[in-house]
């Protein structure tokens, strides 16, 4: 019997990485955030507006943790809600002055642990990194979508 052992799957390895990064960000955010704080304060910088469904599909978790989420923010002063204006039932979210504020220290947190994490991979190979790792994000926003889009109409 061999003792050889399969290498790992990307999938395994991208997971794995995902969690340390997560545990390592979760101790290094003294601003306490946590990650999906982080991830919303990010998205919201780039596309302000957003209902609790287009942040939850955005940041890959449920509608109820992203409310659990927001609310949170909400009350740190780190996000403002206002009813849409077509549809009073839905809130829209929007990043004040204090939550970019916070989102710029958060981000010389995350870069710090990019460079220490990355160090030894060159600029070229981290770019190149950087894309397959958009791509795979943008396969996983597309299955988000169509499974919600499924829902909706079944």
């Amino acid at each position: 019997m061999s003792d050889v052992h399969p290498e790992p799957s990307l999938i395994y390895v991208v997971g794995r990485v995902g969690q340390g990064v997560r545990r390592e960000l979760q101790t290094c955010l003294a601003l306490a955030l946590s990650v999906p704080d982080v991830t919303t304060l990010s998205v919201l910088r780039g596309r302000t507006g957003l209902s609790n469904a287009q942040l939850a599909r955005r940041a890959l978790i449920t509608p109820q943790s992203m409310l659990e989420v927001l609310a949170s923010l909400e009350r740190r002063g780190f996000v403002v809600r206002r009813a849409d204006a077509a549809n009073a039932r839905i809130m829209r979210a929007e990043l004040p002055a204090s939550g970019r504020r916070t989102l710029v220290r958060a981000d010389a947190v995350i870069a710090q642990l990019e460079d220490e994490l990355l160090a030894g991979i060159s600029p070229e190979r981290r770019e190149q990194l950087r894309n397959a790792l958009r791509s795979a994000m943008g396969e996983l926003s597309a299955r988000v979508r169509a499974r919600a889009a499924a829902r909706r109409s079944a």
